[in-house]
């Protein structure tokens, strides 16, 4: 019997942790790159998808109309994000075309979740078939190395795209591929490896290609080093056949050389250097409300840029309104050989007052490189018009008609419930009634000449008399001591609580909610199990998601000002039924 009853409860407490799995999936996320835009006929290209969701693998089907799939692999990752671990999977397909022309890719889908469609240009073989500079050390052997920059003669502190191509026409068992760093500018790594084919001098090759960020940090001539590759290679199958058949391959790219322009007369601060810049606002809600907020993303688009060069986002309000910033959310990688990002960035804004609200997003400079002229990045001022609440009344001189006070009302504002009182009337009554029946039973005993104690003399319905009245009344002291303590201050808490929803600030709302409870509830999980409303329980559930699976935080911020627009729905207190058997160990 003991075993069914922890089954049944083990299952029992895996159905929270369950929904809120499910609950976190459906906020998951596909995403899809291409390693290149343009290939040639007769070249692969590598598809990778980045996805959230933790088991399932990518329905390659829609992809054998105009591709072929030459191989797939794929891997797990963990980061640390805000504190939270987050993982994914990523996904790199190695794709070869059928025809040319401008292939479609469609969504490709994992589990639930959909990828976006992209587009590959394919051109003929002999439009991208050509062979390696001449200067290239090992251009006519089995392997070679080149470099390739997206700018030559680039700014101060512009990023500048470099990539080397690993090409090799043999079998390679090991080896390093290695970019040395230059003196006077900065190089790291950036994006993935990616794996192709190319025909390159009428001979295929597989190709390596490695992308770094080079940028120069004062003017003048900037040398590149080549970079290199060391391993070793089977040239063919007798060679194999007949001994190991390996041997020691070397080869070197041909150094580069850079011509760093200085930082323009004309430039302005914050500097940042690049091909294009560009902002889009998503459509505001067409009316808002005084007092409920209302939420603006704004995207920030950037070719030839990295996300440390972007400054902050800013939004200014010209009215009665608050404007709350969440954090950029960047999302970085490499297009045709050169860094792009787009920064994210949603405003929860909180009108005042009724009218016209104008928001205006504060212009991003930047300096075109391609035209040499300084440009600015902006957008259209956006107007919303903004409804009055009922509470607004006041500020026109009307005060709003003061509402008849019910007696629950004045059960849920006054400082100690009115369920209290009978408690406490009841064992200070007790109490009385127990020290009158003591103090005339030792007056009778006195009057008799025996003086031993009251303990060990007073009859047995007296002592279980005064020892019920005591413990009532210190337990009534206890609850209502204790329950002082964990309440909000009445208004307050609530005032607090509707600041919080109107802001969207999810750690505030985690921590008012259970201080509401009636009586204070100890965690935000024993808070949700005692909410009356489903959608409220759902809203709850995507507050914890969003604080610590990873969660959408925009639709727990929705699902809790629709739940919540009239305030938590309790469920009311279950009755303690008397136990049918005495105390084991009774009180003294």
């Amino acid at each position: 019997m003991r075993a069914r009853f922890r089954r049944v409860a083990i299952r029992l407490a895996a159905v929270p942790a369950l929904a809120l799995g499910l609950a976190c999936a459906a906020f998951a996320d596909t995403r899809a790159t291409l390693s290149r835009d343009a290939i040639a006929l007769d070249e692969t290209v590598t598809l990778t998808l980045d996805t959230d969701i933790a088991r399932g693998l990518p329905d390659l089907a829609p992809l054998n109309r105009d591709f072929v799939v030459v191989r797939m692999d794929s891997g797990r990752q963990f980061s640390l994000s805000n504190g939270r671990i987050r993982s994914s999977q990523r996904f790199a397909i190695e794709l070869r075309p059928r025809r040319v022309g401008v292939l479609p890719l469609p969504a490709i889908a994992i589990g639930q979740q959909r990828s976006q469609p992209l587009r590959l240009t394919v051109a003929a073989a002999t439009a991208v078939s050509s062979p390696p500079p001449a200067d290239d050390g090992g251009a006519r052997g089995p392997v070679f190395v080149e470099t390739e920059l997206s700018d030559s003669a680039p700014y101060v502190q512009q990023s500048v795209g470099v990539t080397v191509r690993l090409h090799y026409a043999l079998d390679l068992f090991n080896g390093e591929l290695r970019q040395p760093d230059p003196e006077g500018a900065s190089l790291t790594s950036a994006g993935h490896d990616s794996r192709t084919v190319r025909v390159v001098g009428g001979r295929e090759y597989r190709v390596l290609e490695r992308h770094y960020l080079l940028v120069p940090e004062r003017s003048g001539v900037l040398r590149l080093p080549g970079a290199g590759f060391q391993g070793e290679g089977e040239r063919g199958f007798f060679d194999g056949l007949f001994g190991d058949g390996r041997e020691t391959i070397r080869a070197n790219a041909a150094p580069r050389t850079l011509r760093v322009r200085p930082m323009p007369v004309a430039a302005r601060e914050p500097w940042l250097p690049a091909r294009s810049v560009s902002m889009r606002v998503a459509p505001p809600p067409a009316q808002a409300k005084a007092g409920e907020a209302f939420d603006v993303v704004v995207e920030l688009r950037a070719d030839g840029a990295t996300a440390a060069q972007l400054p902050a986002l800013e939004m200014r309000a010209t009215g009665e309104a608050q404007v709350f910033a969440e954090p950029a959310r960047p999302t970085e990688n490499f297009v045709d050989g050169r860094p792009r990002v787009v920064m994210t960035r949603r405003f929860s804004v909180v009108p005042s007052a009724a009218g016209v609200l104008e928001l205006r997003m504060m212009p991003v400079p930047w300096w075109d490189v391609a035209a040499d002229a300084p440009r600015d990045a902006g957008a259209l001022p956006i107007r919303v018009r903004v409804a009055g609440s009922p509470a607004a009344g006041t500020a026109n001189g009307a005060a709003p008609p003061t509402p008849a006070r019910r007696d629950d009302d004045v059960a849920k504002t006054s400082p100690l419930p009115a369920m209290r009182w009978p408690w406490r009337a009841g064992g200070i009554v007790a109490l009385a009634l127990a020290l009158l029946a003591l103090a005339a039973w030792r007056l009778v005993r006195r009057a008799r000449g025996q003086a031993a104690g009251w303990r060990e003399l007073a009859p047995e319905p007296i002592r279980k008399l005064v020892r019920r009245a005591c413990a009532a009344g210190a337990d009534t002291a206890q609850h209502a001591s204790s329950t002082e303590m964990q309440r909000p201050a009445g208004h307050a808490g609530r005032a607090e609580w509707r600041a919080a929803l109107a802001a969207g600030d999810l750690a505030a709302l985690a921590r008012l909610l259970p201080a509401l409870a009636e009586p204070p509830a100890a965690s935000l999980g024993e808070a949700r199990a005692r909410l009356a409303a489903a959608d409220q329980r759902h809203a709850v559930d995507l507050l914890e998601c969003a604080r610590w699976a990873d969660g959408d935080a925009e639709s727990a911020r929705r699902a809790l000002r629709a739940a919540f627009a009239r305030g938590p729905r309790w469920r009311p207190p279950a009755r303690v039924a008397k136990p049918l058997l005495p105390p084991l160990y009774p009180e003294r």
